[in-house]
């Protein structure tokens, strides 16, 4: 063997030693063996790197990080909506693209299990999830049920559960996906009453509504103060507390957010109100204003609430959403706590995978929980 054949034959084991190497240390590194969320975490990376030697002079408290993910939305904003087209052409193009994302996996150790939840003739299918530190159950535990966003029209445990494991986890609680039926093939108010039939099932179990606090983002923020002021109508009795990430509740979007913040908001920036208010009605929709209580939540009572912790980001269309819902739970003499993230967007707490200010506010988020559940 001549002597360039024996140093081609040790560059050729040393780069397979590399790769080797690259290869197990890269699932290692982000827990998973996904080919496409990996992918997804060295494009992340390798951008994080180009903003932490590209500082951002008019947004100086963001992360490298963060800006990082800012540019991983970018470069794949969701599917834009053509009124022309049969809608739920479209919304099923949307759960395609929302069943596909690979932003964050189910870690392997978290369990789910599904129950189907009943309540006089109605079934609400619903998803258990422990990734606590501690075994625990569902009758000698905190619950914390989780009502997911998406427009109404898209989510499911699949897209969810990745947040809720991390939610069990740091929470060191049992989490409940409820998997309400969607627009526009179930209009409002479907959902509702998926949500009230679940809670009523658990209150039949001998659950107790004060080991359970109700938790939302975005339309499931809305769905959760739409629960709540049913079950305070109903006279049940209400949960210990109620988290909101990002809520919509006013699906008319008359807060002067959704003209101010569109052009910085990276997720909604398309976001089309009448067409999406359409799609949450249906037939309904000639019966209803767009400001009734019982579909934009924010012109509804908040009289009887419980304890609640909103948290928005300043960069996202319905920041006043969560403003006014603040505003007028202070007025009828509600515990409320308002965490402001200034530059962040919509729901950024669901992507705490990839920046430390998403981890920040969930901690801030369990901080809470604590004083109330004491």
């Amino acid at each position: 063997m001549t002597l360039f054949q024996n140093g081609l034959f040790g560059c050729l084991k040393k780069l397979t030693i590399i790769i080797l190497i690259v290869a197990i240390a890269i699932p290692l590194r982000y827990g998973s063996t996904s080919p496409s969320y990996l992918a997804v975490r060295l494009i992340h990376s390798m951008f994080s790197l180009k903003n932490s030697l590209i500082p951002d002079k008019t947004r100086p408290t963001l992360s490298a990080d963060y800006r990082a993910f800012e540019d991983l939305i970018r470069m794949k904003p969701l599917t834009k909506i053509d009124t022309s087209v049969d809608p739920l052409v479209i919304i099923k193009e949307l759960r395609l693209t929302m069943g596909q994302t690979n932003i964050s996996p189910k870690p392997a150790e978290c369990q789910i299990r599904k129950e189907i939840f009943k309540y006089n003739a109605h079934t609400t299918d619903g998803y258990w999830v422990s990734n606590q530190l501690k075994s625990s159950s569902k009758n000698s535990d905190k619950i914390l049920i989780y009502i997911h966003g998406g427009g109404f029209m898209t989510g499911d445990i699949n897209t969810y559960s990745g947040f809720e494991c991390y939610l069990s986890r740091i929470f060191n609680i049992n989490v409940l996906h409820v998997e309400y039926r969607l627009v526009p093939e179930h209009p409002y108010p479907a959902a509702v009453d998926d949500t009230i039939a679940l809670y009523h099932a658990l209150l039949d179990q001998n659950i107790s509504s004060s080991r359970m606090m109700i938790m939302g983002d975005s339309a499931g923020g809305g769905l959760t103060l739409q629960t709540m002021q049913a079950l305070i109508t109903r006279e049940l009795p209400v949960p210990r507390g109620v988290i909101l990430l990002s809520p919509w509740a006013d699906i008319s979007s008359s807060g002067e957010s959704y003209t101010r913040n569109r052009p910085i908001d990276p997720i909604l920036f398309d976001h089309n109100s009448t067409w999406v208010a359409a799609q949450i009605l249906g037939p309904k929709q000639i019966h209803f204003s767009h400001k009734d209580p019982l579909i934009s939540p924010l012109y509804g009572s908040f009289k009887g609430f419980p304890p609640m912790y909103v948290n928005v980001g300043t960069a996202e269309i319905t920041e006043d959403d969560s403003r006014e819902i603040v505003k007028r739970a202070k007025q009828a003499n509600v515990d409320v706590t308002l965490e402001v993230a200034v530059h962040l967007m919509h729901v950024y707490p669901i992507f705490y995978l990839y920046y430390p200010e998403a981890r920040n506010t969930i901690d801030n988020i369990n901080e809470w929980m604590k004083t109330k559940f004491d």
